[in-house]
């Protein structure tokens, strides 16, 4: 049986240079805000794209950080010919640096800020991704809305983003799971089998830092299962902060490796039951 992907988010901190990335990891996720430079012109980021190629990565199959202090909801919304002018550039970028590239945009973009209306905030969210999609398809990029569990958006749970994309029947709308949301609002990891196709990207991470920080075994055991059952193929992104798990200095290359270990375990386990 074919199965899913292992990757992590990668940064562009001295602390957590790509380079020191250990082996071994099947994909990558690339923030944009960080490696694709949204405020930057073409001569910058050629640069910088001839650049992250001599890195040597696993492929990056997905992409984080699709905006930054800009808003698509609400009474302030960032202007549209921003958000227009930026979701043309993300996606052109990043079908230069990966294909079968699915980015994911954080479901707080779609605030619904309190007084206003709900209704409005989801035509508002309706005219920004019909606008987005244009470009996805154009660059083939898949688009991954993810609900963050929060009440004040025009999607808080998973299934509730599932049903948005599918009343929008856009090609490249999709949504993505993270395993955190479906904890914090105590939504069942088996929603995603709801419809298995809309699933394109999926989050998890531990006790606050790497999946191997804490009591999250069981919890990571429970979504691997459910990927499989559903016949879930793309990547599932170690995305989180870091920290330590063994004493000293933090050592990058090492708890990449570390981590690493740990879910190619469980990821076998899963598939060998």
């Amino acid at each position: 049986m074919k199965q899913f992907k292992l990757g992590l988010n990668i940064d562009n901190i001295p602390q957590k240079s790509p380079l020191d990335l250990a082996p071994g990891w099947d994909a990558a996720e690339v923030p944009i805000t960080e490696l694709a430079l949204p405020y930057d012109g073409e001569e910058v980021w050629r640069k910088k794209r001839d650049e992250i190629k001599t890195w040597n990565l696993p492929p990056f199959t997905a992409a984080s950080h699709w905006l930054k202090d800009e808003r698509i909801t609400g009474n302030k919304p960032t202007p549209f010919q921003e958000l227009e002018r930026q979701a043309e550039q993300h996606c052109r970028r990043l079908a230069e640096l990966g294909s079968d590239m699915v980015a994911g945009i954080w479901g707080n973009f779609f605030a619904v800020p309190e007084g206003f209306s709900r209704t409005k905030a989801t035509d508002q969210a309706i005219e920004y991704c019909g606008m987005v999609n244009k470009y996805a398809k154009r660059h083939g990029i898949l688009i991954a809305l993810e609900p963050t569990a929060n009440p004040a958006t025009v999607f808080t749970k998973y299934s509730d983003g599932l049903a948005f994309a599918k009343q929008l029947g856009l090609s490249h709308i999709k949504v993505m799971a993270d395993l955190n949301y479906f904890i914090a609002i105590g939504e069942p990891f088996e929603d995603i089998a709801l419809d298995p196709d809309y699933c394109v990207h999926v989050h998890i991470q531990g006790d606050t830092y790497q999946p191997n920080y804490g009591n999250c075994t069981e919890k990571i055991l429970r979504i691997f299962r459910v990927l499989r059952d559903v016949g879930y193929r793309r990547t599932v992104s170690s995305a989180h902060p870091w920290t330590n798990t063994v004493p000293g200095r933090f050592n990058y290359r090492a708890e990449s490796a570390r981590t690493l270990e740990f879910l190619v375990d469980l990821r076998a386990r899963v598939y060998a039951e």
